[in-house]
């Protein structure tokens, strides 16, 4: 099954910012950020329920050189990234960006 993509402009907010944090640290991590953030992406599209589901219905892919998390959920056949967060952030605002109850 084809999955659609959709990722939130909040999530789009978390990468700009990650990646402008990244940029003042060295010129080669940022695009290095992206494309963990662009591998994560693709697999979540090549099968999103292979991933936990970790707050109700709210599931998370963690990159492997760079400590972040792609916060998720599936609703039939479209995937919509809510959250793109540093691992040392609290996910509890994650929960406000689904129209979910604070369960987190």
């Amino acid at each position: 099954m084809a999955y659609k993509l959709i990722i939130k402009s909040e999530a789009e907010n978390d990468l700009n910012k990650a990646i402008e944090w990244y940029k003042e640290q060295n010129e080669k991590l940022p695009s290095q950020l992206l494309h963990e953030i662009e591998d994560g992406f693709n697999k979540i599209q090549n099968n999103p329920e292979h991933y936990q589901k970790r707050y109700k219905e709210i599931r998370i892919i963690f990159t492997k050189k760079f400590p972040y998390g792609i916060y998720y959920t599936l609703e039939k056949n479209t995937i919509f990234v809510h959250a793109v967060l540093h691992n040392k952030q609290h996910p509890q605002n994650v929960n406000k960006r689904t129209n979910k109850p604070n369960d987190i």
